[in-house]
């Protein structure tokens, strides 16, 4: 069973699938969500070259482990956050085609790209998020205190993991997976806690 103590998220229940919300490749194919319903999938939201970005060979470790058990990963381009902190992949532009072509060349790894996503909120630009992160940034109000890791995403490489129905989640922060957080004094989960339960969410999921 997954414990609940102050830097570990609770599941959160849906109504709806999020295997039902409407997604597209990066190169086009319709409906990407619905092929991952009856598997443990996931979703992290990505960027060319950023802090945590890093955690692309981590995560990809992950899905070459729990893949043949059922496990899939989707990696979501946004340029909401470190827009203007690329690095050398700055030269390259933020389109999401350099972003997976950075992730690839740089990192040797190779995870599925949907289409950009808006993530963040900009009233003042008229822009709004993506359904699938309105329903992934919602939250059990009741089950909501300074403690839990709540609506918005904070950053790039935020980590919802959704069970086999699409109903349930479990969420874990941008930082997780290295310790940058953890150094600064910001965090006091370690990358091989945060690891540690990472893996125990999607074991429990995979189990369900």
């Amino acid at each position: 069973m997954i414990d609940e103590n102050l830097e570990t998220p609770f599941i959160q229940e849906f109504e709806e699938s999020i295997y039902d919300i409407k997604v597209n490749s990066l190169n086009g194919e319709k409906d990407i969500l619905s092929k991952y319903k009856g598997k443990v999938t996931m979703i992290v939201n990505v960027t060319g070259e950023c802090a945590n970005s890093a955690q692309y060979p981590l995560i990809q470790d992950l899905y070459l482990d729990y893949k043949d058990r059922g496990f899939e990963v989707l990696a979501i381009p946004s340029t909401d956050f470190c827009e203007f902190a690329y690095g050398e992949f700055a030269d390259s532009g933020a389109s999401p085609e350099n972003m997976k072509k950075h992730m690839e060349n740089h990192y040797g790894t190779f995870l599925p790209y949907s289409e950009m996503m808006t993530i963040k909120e900009d009233l003042e630009n008229g822009l709004q998020p993506h359904y699938l992160y309105r329903v992934l940034q919602s939250v059990n109000q009741e089950r909501l205190n300074k403690n839990i890791i709540d609506l918005p995403v904070q950053g790039n490489f935020e980590k919802f993991i959704i069970n086999k129905t699409g109903k349930k989640m479990l969420r874990f922060c941008n930082s997780d997976l290295l310790n940058l957080a953890f150094d600064a004094g910001n965090r006091k989960t370690n990358s091989d806690v945060a690891l540690a339960r990472i893996k125990e969410a999607i074991e429990f999921f995979l189990a369900e």
